[in-house]
């Protein structure tokens, strides 16, 4: 510690010499921060990434790796949207990655999609999901041509796991449920008067730019031909209306039954699960 203390002070006193200024608890700060930096540079291949854990990703030391022991109890619905209101800044922030499974090879697969707001469904609805007294129920889009579909129409359980890290407050979520697609009659709920008026609403809320890439008759993953697609203009008619939805445009819904939380500042893990209709919690090691 001695050691330490006398080259901070020494490094101090040379870079703060010709102003003949005495040492403040800042100019300490900044100089160990600058002696920090210098000792990581010469670590050979960068091995100062190399060598960090997790504990390091959520800055930890800070927080002199303490866990928690006045964690109020908070579902994960509640937590989540504390996560996303703190977050709702960050560029990006509402993007998460969605992971299948391919029914031929058994080989796991992962793609980021925008997440669209929680689905509200009217009360006593049949796919009815809530906890906190919040819907439950994570929207999303996608093609009806795209890969996912068909894998997860061909999983017996339409199985699927959502990730969510946050960057601004160093949390994660993983999802796990059924993921759902409701589209213009191919699918199993697209006769549900509720899920279709939102499945229009969400059309109608994309951008003009979002709209064309669904009227796009090239199929997404298929040979690239060069010859783009001659689509209605924003998906607008010559009137500047949004043209109906196509066929192949899915409002993509996941409908949770475990969520794993993981608060790297803290390291704090809680485990919810869904059963018999009925939300329930638990805190776990990290």
């Amino acid at each position: 510690m001695a050691k330490t203390l006398s080259r901070l002070v020494y490094f101090c006193l040379l870079t703060r010499a010709s102003s003949l200024r005495p040492l403040t608890p800042i100019t300490l700060s900044l100089a160990k921060t600058k002696l920090q930096g210098r000792a990581m540079s010469t670590t050979t291949g960068g091995a100062a990434d190399d060598s960090m854990g997790k504990a390091d990703i959520g800055n930890t030391a800070s927080a002199g790796n303490n866990y928690a022991t006045d964690e109020a109890e908070k579902s994960w619905r509640q937590r989540i949207q504390i996560s996303s209101d703190r977050s709702r800044k960050v560029r990006g922030s509402n993007y998460v990655q969605i992971a299948t499974v391919d029914h031929e090879t058994n080989a796991p697969r992962c793609r980021t999609v925008v997440f669209r707001g929680f689905q509200d469904l009217p009360e006593g609805h049949l796919l009815s999901n809530r906890c906190s007294d919040m819907s439950c129920v994570m929207k999303m889009i996608t093609d009806s041509r795209s890969q996912k579909v068909r894998e997860v129409t061909n999983h017996p359980d339409s199985a699927a796991e959502l990730v969510w890290w946050f960057p601004k407050t160093s949390e994660q979520y993983r999802v796990s449920g059924k993921l759902l697609f409701i589209g213009a009659g191919a699918f199993t709920h697209d006769p549900d008067e509720a899920l279709q008026a939102a499945r229009k609403q969400q059309w109608g809320n994309l951008s003009d730019s979002a709209r064309e890439s669904f009227l796009d008759t090239q199929i997404p993953g298929g040979s690239y031909s060069g010859k783009p697609s001659e689509v209605p203009s924003g998906g607008r008619d010559e009137d500047g209306k949004v043209v109906p939805p196509p066929d192949n445009f899915l409002l993509m819904l996941l409908f949770p039954k475990s969520v794993d939380f993981l608060r790297l500042t803290n390291m704090y893990k809680q485990a919810d699960n869904l059963q018999d209709g009925n939300w329930s919690m638990q805190r776990l090691n990290p």
